[in-house]
């Protein structure tokens, strides 16, 4: 089927037939709506926080950098003395040498506030002395000294990705002609670069899905500064290996893969689109625009997903609908310690100001989206996606106890809500804030002895397949177009855990269970659970990022029949 037209109020598709994807302009709009989500109240406090004790976090600057692109784009001209305010003390403390708090690092802004600089010279927005000014600063940033991330280099080293962060800032400094390090720049490329695998994903220790992305995102800005060090053809080499697995992870609502930590963020779908755009463009440039349209329309479909949250009032920086957390460290159901309003909010933005750079605005030939498709990551992720029609599903066989657990831990429908199925597992002892504390993590999972070893995948014309061995238990998956049908065999009584979504901070949704079919319905859709067994409610219920979720039990003898759809409800009994 050919990729879809129209997303979340706005066409990819030009009047012409031509694929058209995110627009530079929209990508603006998207920075706009990270800025506007900070009022005008609490940005005077914010600036009044750092003039008593410096610059702390990074979030701070990125805020800043936001601010001065939508400046010179002609936006927010009415705070340009805020932002001049904001501005001087940014690059004024970034030269002084590490950020105050330990979650913060120069290397994390250094580039987006160089990006700010170039776009207000070009616009000639401020007088050329209040631009040399910020330009000097800069320019004074010594990396030793003002970054944190200083790892050695070599085979007993673990990955760091702050390092690849620092290694993007000197890269963008020294082709911004604002200083930069060549031998900090190519010392960290080289050495960093160990860490990518087989299939091109970078391995940050514990393999988060979040950071094999932003890590690479990190490396495309480096070769888009320019980098043309001894490291660049081996560089590119990895991101030709990383272009499956790019694709094939995202889902069909748009999201990245769930698994492990700084994930279900907003800012995770700008920083997946921003390298999509860089994707595109270099494929573009070698004259694969087939590849290069692929790319674009995977970015608008990240920035589809993100604007139904953007929607949501007020704005939140996590995918829930708990009231805000705010702003400060270890504030937000949803939200790791780190992982507060003040840095997220921010970084959506600052991705997608990336985004808007990279983007190449001429219209290329749709192509054919394929209508199946399964990936296997490596051992290192330790994921399966498979997707079908409008369905996408992704298993964990190996997942970070810490964030999530083993099993089928998301099912999407397009245009359906995330949750209402499933989006993310939900781990016993999660390391973020949930409303209450889990009594056991949840999946849709075999319930029984032994880890959840993988038995195969693939594809067909019809669907796609992944078969599973979790101690005596066989467990075999097929997604088509119609939803996920799985079979459960072993010997003796056999169960499988399902869970049903409740509430997601703001809502709550009505389940149903009657005999073997479990019905969530939920903002005008149903996830329908079907079993050839019976299905009971476990009273108990469990917590991931997104809300709160019931678990049930479907059980059989020696062999259980599961079908999972998500429909549109024509009951609409919820608003």
């Amino acid at each position: 089927m050919f990729l879809v037209v129209a997303m979340a109020g706005f066409s990819i598709v030009a009047s012409d037939g031509m694929l058209r994807g995110v627009t530079k302009a929209e990508y603006l709009d998207l920075v706009e709506a990270a800025v506007a989500a900070y009022s005008d109240e609490h940005v005077r406090d914010y600036i009044a926080e750092v003039e008593r004790g410096g610059v702390q976090e990074h979030g701070f600057p990125r805020l800043t950098a936001n601010l001065g692109g939508l400046i010179a784009a002609g936006r927010r001209r009415g705070h340009m003395e805020t932002f001049r305010r904001m501005m001087d003390i940014c690059c004024r403390d970034a030269k002084k040498g590490p950020m105050g708090h330990v979650g913060g690092g120069n290397e994390f802004s250094v580039k987006e506030l160089v990006g700010a600089i170039q776009d207000l010279e070009r616009a000639g927005v401020f007088p050329k002395e209040v631009t040399d000014g910020w330009r000097r600063d800069i320019s004074e940033v010594d990396p030793w000294r003002c970054y944190r991330a200083k790892p050695k280099a070599g085979n007993l080293t673990r990955s760091y990705n702050w390092a690849v962060f620092g290694a993007a800032s000197e890269q963008t400094r020294l082709n911004a002609g604002m200083g930069g390090n060549p031998r900090f720049v190519e010392k960290y490329v080289s050495d960093q670069m160990r860490w990518f695998d087989e299939n091109g994903q970078w391995r940050d220790p514990h393999e988060p899905l979040v950071y094999d992305f932003v890590t690479r995102l990190q490396y495309a800005q480096i070769l888009f500064a320019g980098y043309d060090g001894p490291s660049r053809a081996a560089l590119l080499k990895h991101f030709e290996r990383g272009a499956e697995a790019t694709l094939a992870l995202q889902s069909v609502s748009g999201e990245i893969p769930y698994g492990g930590r700084s994930n279900q963020f907003l800012h995770n779908d700008t920083f997946y689109a921003a390298l999509c755009e860089w994707y595109s463009a270099w494929y573009r440039e070698r004259g694969d625009l087939a590849t290069a349209a692929r790319f674009r329309a995977a970015a608008a479909r990240a920035v589809a997903g993100l604007r139904r949250w953007l929607a949501e009032r007020p704005v939140r920086h996590v995918k829930n609908l708990y009231a805000p957390g705010s702003g400060k460290p270890g504030t937000g159901i949803g939200c790791e310690g780190y992982a507060y309003f003040d840095k997220y909010m921010a970084t959506m933005g600052s991705w997608a100001m990336m985004a808007m750079r990279f983007a190449d605005d001429r219209p290329l030939p749709q192509v054919p989206e394929e209508d199946v498709a399964a990936f296997a990551s490596s051992s290192h992720f330790h994921i399966v996606a498979l997707r079908a029609g409008d369905y996408f599903a992704q298993f964990d066989y190996h997942a970070d106890r810490n964030y999530d657990c083993d099993g089928l831990g998301r099912i999407h429908r397009r245009d359906a809500p995330t949750a209402i199925g499933i989006s993310v597992p939900c781990a016993k002892k999660p390391s973020y804030s949930t409303e209450r504390k889990n009594t056991r993590g949840l999946a849709i999972m075999p319930v029984g002895g032994g880890t959840l070893e993988p038995a195969g995948s693939g594809r067909d014309k019809d669907g796609a397949w992944a078969n599973w061995k979790r101690g005596s238990l066989d467990w075999r998956c097929r997604l088509t177009k119609e939803g996920l049908s799985s079979e459960l065999l072993g010997d003796g009584e056999v169960a499988m855990s399902l869970p049903a979504f409740e509430f997601d901070g703001k809502t709550t949704t009505k389940v149903t269970c009657e005999g073997g079919e479990l019905v969530v319905r939920y903002r005008g859709w149903r996830c329908v659970y079907k079993s050839d067994g019976e299905i009971v409610d476990a009273g108990l219920c469990s917590c991931n990022r997104n809300g709160r979720y019931r678990v049930f039990m479907a059980r059989g003898r020696n062999r259980l029949l599961l079908k999972v759809s998500i429909e549109k409800d024509a009951a609409e009994t919820l608003p």
